[in-house]
């Protein structure tokens, strides 16, 4: 370390406000400091609007836990899309085979743990891959790997869906027939979790919709 970097450092050393600023902007790297990572946690800005919205009933932690729960399924799903999952496809086939219906009440036991292990451990090293932040939204990912043919329309696979065209496969048909563009397979996750994408603001913008069209 040469003399700037030191003279750097010692500076900031003796700014303990400069100092507790920069360490909260990365509260998670103090874990071998529980102590001074929960007093920096509430000092935190965000963390005391969080206290406060608490306090004033305006939701309660079980809501918020929720909500933090239902945005890890889309990224637990965007990221197990994008892996190899054969073997856990494998063994739900050898205990429901065509009866899709019943993988709805597979318990742990029979889907397996070591099975359930293996995945949670593929989805937390592709986890440490991701380089950018992960879009809220499908049509919100990098330019050119976003779906436009699929994503402006989607409000019409949405109906379809409503329709009875209500499972992958189904969609994709109709998609194919209808808008001569195949159905991303997470298009049926995107309905149970967000619904009609026309209440969507950023879906509005994106693809120009409106009721008058």
């Amino acid at each position: 370390m040469d003399k700037k970097t030191q003279a750097e450092l010692g500076s900031l050393l003796i700014d303990t406000d400069k100092l507790l600023e920069l360490l909260a902007q990365n509260p998670s790297s103090l874990n071998d400091y529980p102590h001074l990572q929960s007093f920096i946690s509430d000092k935190n800005k965000k963390s005391v609007e969080y206290r406060r919205a608490l306090r004033e009933k305006q939701f309660s932690k079980d809501d918020y836990r929720d909500a933090v729960f239902d945005r890890l399924d889309w990224i637990g799903y965007d990221i197990c899309t994008k892996l190899d999952t054969d073997f856990l496809i494998h063994r739900v086939a050898a205990k429901v085979g065509a009866d899709i219906e019943a993988i709805k009440t597979l318990s742990v036991k029979e889907i397996g743990v070591e099975n359930i292990s293996k995945l949670l451990h593929l989805m937390g090293n592709a986890a440490y891959s991701l380089v950018d932040d992960t879009p809220s939204y499908p049509w919100e990912a990098v330019r050119g790997q976003a779906n436009d043919a699929f994503w402006k329309r989607c409000h019409l696979a949405y109906d379809a869906y409503q329709e009875g065209f209500n499972s992958h496969w189904k969609l994709n048909e109709w998609c194919q027939v209808h808008l001569n563009v195949a159905c991303p397979q997470s298009f049926p996750k995107f309905i149970k979790t967000w619904g009609d994408p026309r209440n969507i603001p950023s879906w509005v913008s994106y693809s120009g919709w409106s009721e008058t069209r």
